[in-house]
């Protein structure tokens, strides 16, 4: 995605207006939908901070597709999750028919985490995630957690984590 100051300054303006997702409340539910995988670190460390921040996040389990079509069942206002590719495949595919996108896509490693994929108005949570280095998944996941009306996290000092296994965090939403 090219940056420029246009869309800079309309992807900070608009994670305020994502985060309030006052436009889709009255179509889905309240409540967002949070999903890792326990078999990474990345997700583990994911649903920690998202159980810390007062949201449980379901580990990814059983037949998938199943799995997935009882997460959107609860017509969740977002749906994010740090899995493996061929869980947030699978997961978004049965979110599609559901009518959800993928918002963002973040890739994480021992490097930390890079912005793969965003739509305009989550420039500043792929940035967010990206400028918390190995605490990505933590920091995407407090978001996550309560996006209304809550200001970006900072990045917490020290406890620099890597990621061996290739994670990738990924964010459905609404289709708009």
């Amino acid at each position: 995605m090219k940056v420029t100051r246009r869309t800079m300054i309309a992807g900070a303006l608009a994670v305020p207006t994502v985060a309030g997702l006052a436009r889709w409340r009255w179509q889905h539910g309240s409540h967002t939908g949070l999903v890792h995988d326990g078999s990474l670190a990345a997700g583990r460390r994911f649903a920690e901070a998202g159980s810390a921040a007062g949201r449980a996040s379901m580990e990814v389990h059983g037949d998938r597709i199943r799995f997935a079509r009882d997460l959107v069942a609860t017509a969740p206002s977002l749906i994010a999750g740090v899995t493996r590719q061929a869980d947030a495949v699978l997961i978004a595919d049965v979110a599609a028919e559901a009518g959800y996108v993928l918002a963002a896509e973040l890739s994480g490693n021992d490097a930390g985490c890079s912005g793969n994929t965003c739509q305009s108005g989550l420039v500043a949570l792929t940035r967010m995630a990206v400028g918390a280095g190995g605490m990505w998944a933590e920091a995407f996941a407090t978001w996550a957690a309560n996006p209304q009306g809550q200001v970006l996290p900072e990045p917490a000092s020290g406890g620099w984590f890597t990621d061996r296994e290739m994670a990738l965090g990924w964010l459905l939403v609404p289709r708009g």
